[in-house]
């Protein structure tokens, strides 16, 4: 899978929808820029429960409009790691060099130690509108960001990757998504009906859905094949749940419950987006390749044209950095994707769910496309010796079973699934459809198709894992908190198809399976969060410390699970006043062995990419909202 993230399903014979809420996760405070994009484990109240009526005659108007203005800020603590940005390696033997970082640094080098990373005012607003059992939900959100008003910190012209601005400029589609943005979240239509002594229930348009009982580790369950995530927030909230993460898509979807201990649902995607990457020169940004605002992939130094013996000499006349530029990706087709799944109440107090999904991946493989003899001489003086784009699997099948049971103050939740022609992590291929078009036809390489003839390796893999959330009683610490954890589990059962074959350090050859990979990997999060009531006039206080470990993170199936043997730490604190003012500050680190996300060989190396990334957030937000209802026969 070659998603980049981090899942809860409490739910008992129902499906998980979910909506975007404001952009932070439950009483800890934004780390860092986020498109407002979080998510509730379900709908809107007024979505799921339609508007009680006293006969069958009679109905409620209700329109529920609430407005949460927030404002966030941020500041770096900790300054740039060597080990993340001054790698060098000689690239020739007149000894010109370049950094072996050059494709992951923008970010780490646009903010110093101090400098604020975050200064930013967001609006979200929601709408709901019921009549009886039908209704319609909406959501926009829109921020703006004064932390990329101005210039960057960047003084490293010689890592820059793009070239459309200078290195103390933000790319256009960086500022586009965090100088400000507004966009639409949800928008659909909800009804639900009796059909004898069943129910069913259905929705229509542009919402988040949720399958599964994953809490954290989303990425690993059914869940990560239904929606597209939002890493910005992820990476700046690194505790927060799944469903706070998962981004809406135009769909269709309903619901039939059967008998009170027996229901079957569907979706059926109408349209398809992406993940979400922090874009390039971002504070959280950890390649300069992925998301917007990518122009480059720098493989070289410059060539030396011009009379002296470097170019590095003054008067000297060189091309530009050699770079790969980034060109259109190969989006997949908008269709087929679909999903079924039944959800039973087993005796004993078990609630059990069976799950199947078709869909396409939302996270991109990488292919590298040279120019050859079709160069110009323009792009020669560029430095451009070929495109890059990214490509899109098609067609990954998963199926999972899934169990939860609440015992005292605990619910424990489990998953255990297999994913089929899943694209696996993988170095990034080579297309020479370009490169070769002007040989003779029986030379000529088709360009590759992302499904029947992939550059990347392919196959099946097996997930599980294990989740917990608590609600725990009076202990010496408060006299109320909640616990909540997960354990996730990857492997890879079998590469299937690719036509390269690498061979990793312990002597295992797989097909173009990035070579740091392993067939296991293992994953641990947790949170605890002790909450104190009226600790003034109108005032609850909830302390929340969480954090993350991976003991064996090499994944072939998750690319980015986490860094080997290493992880992150949060501890926030969030003040409620009188319901709709809250206040939040949250400090967030983060250990294990420093490292790039690429090394020199461009393998991912798995390591602590954000070692220097240390930061302290805060926050403050009031929610107003309009309430009218209407009686109506």
């Amino acid at each position: 899978m070659a998603c980049f993230g981090a899942v809860l399903a409490l739910q008992p014979l129902a499906a998980q929808e979910t909506k975007p809420e404001a952009s932070q996760a439950p009483a800890v405070a934004q780390a860092a820029p986020a498109p407002a994009s979080a998510q509730e484990d379900q709908a809107s109240p007024a979505a799921t429960q339609p508007a009680e009526t006293k006969s069958g005659s009679e109905r409620f108007l209700k329109i529920n409009w609430t407005n949460t203005i927030k404002y966030s800020g941020a500041f770096r603590l900790t300054g740039q790691n060597d080990k993340l940005i001054n790698n060098l390696v000689v690239i020739d033997p007149a000894g010109d060099t370049i950094n072996a970082d050059s494709n992951q640094d923008d970010g780490d080098r646009a903010f110093n130690k101090g400098h604020m990373i975050t200064d930013r005012g967001d609006i979200l607003s929601e709408i709901d509108l019921t009549y009886g059992n039908v209704g319609l939900h909406a959501s926009g959100a829109a921020w703006g960001d004064a932390a990329y008003l101005g210039s960057s910190q960047n003084n490293s012209p010689e890592t820059w990757n793009a070239y459309s601005v200078p290195n103390n400029k933000w790319p256009q589609g960086t500022r586009d998504l965090m100088l400000g943005h507004a966009e639409l979240l949800d928008a659909f239509a909800f009804g639900k009906f009796n059909i004898g002594k069943s129910t069913l229930s259905v929705r229509g348009g542009q919402y988040a859905l949720q399958w599964g009982e994953s809490l954290f580790f989303g990425s690993n369950g059914i869940a990560g094949g239904m929606a597209p995530t939002d890493l910005i927030k992820l990476l700046g909230v690194p505790s927060s749940q799944f469903k706070e993460i998962i981004l809406p898509e135009p769909q269709v979807s309903m619901q039939y419950q059967v008998t009170p201990d027996f229901a079957i649902g569907a979706f059926y995607k109408l349209g398809w987006q992406r993940t979400r990457f922090p874009p390039v020169g971002s504070y959280l940004s950890f390649t300069d390749i992925l998301g917007q605002g990518a122009e480059r992939l720098v493989v070289g130094g410059p060539v030396n044209i011009g009379p002296t013996q470097t170019c590095y000499e003054p008067n000297a006349v060189c091309t530009g950095p050699l770079a790969f530029w980034h060109s259109a990706d190969r989006e997949p087709k908008k269709w087929g994707q679909f999903g079924v799944q039944a959800k039973f109440r087993l005796p004993g107090g078990w609630d059990a769910g069976v799950y199947g999904l078709q869909y396409n991946e939302r996270a991109g493989q990488l292919y590298m496309q040279p120019l050859g003899g079709t160069q110009t001489e323009a792009q020669f003086l560029a430095g451009q010796i070929g495109n890059f784009y990214w490509a899109f699997p098609e067609n990954i099948k998963a199926i999972a079973v899934s169990a939860t049971k609440s015992r005292g103050s605990f619910n424990w939740a489990g998953e255990l699934g297999a994913h089929f022609n899943q694209d696996l992590v993988s170095d990034g291929g080579t297309d020479l459809s370009v490169a070769t078009s002007l040989a003779p036809p029986q030379f000529q390489v088709p360009k590759p198709d992302a499904n029947a003839h992939p550059l990347y390796a392919v196959g099946k893999t097996i997930h599980g894992q294990v989740s917990w959330i608590a609600s725990l009683g009076k202990t010496a610490i408060s006299k109320e908190a909640s616990w909540a954890g997960e354990i996730a589990w990857n492997m890879l059962e079998s590469v299937d198809k690719n036509p390269m074959s690498v061979t990793d350090t312990e002597g295992n050859t797989y097909a173009a399976l990035d070579p740091n990979t392993r067939k296991h990997a293992v994953g641990i999060r947790t949170t605890y969060a002790p909450t104190y009531r009226q600790v003034f006039s109108g005032a609850d206080i909830t302390w929340t410390v969480g954090g993350a470990y991976f003991p064996m993170s090499r994944s072939s199936v998750v690319n980015g699970f986490g860094p080997n043997k290493g992880g992150d730490y949060s501890a926030g604190i969030d003040v409620a006043y009188l319901y709709n003012w809250h206040f939040g500050a949250t400090l967030t680190g983060y250990y294990g062995k420093a490292a790039g996300f690429l090394d020199a060989n461009n393998h991912y190396n798995m390591m602590q990419d954000f070692a220097d990334r240390y930061n302290l957030s805060f926050n403050i937000r009031r929610t107003i909202g309009f309430n009218y209802k209407q009686h109506a026969k």
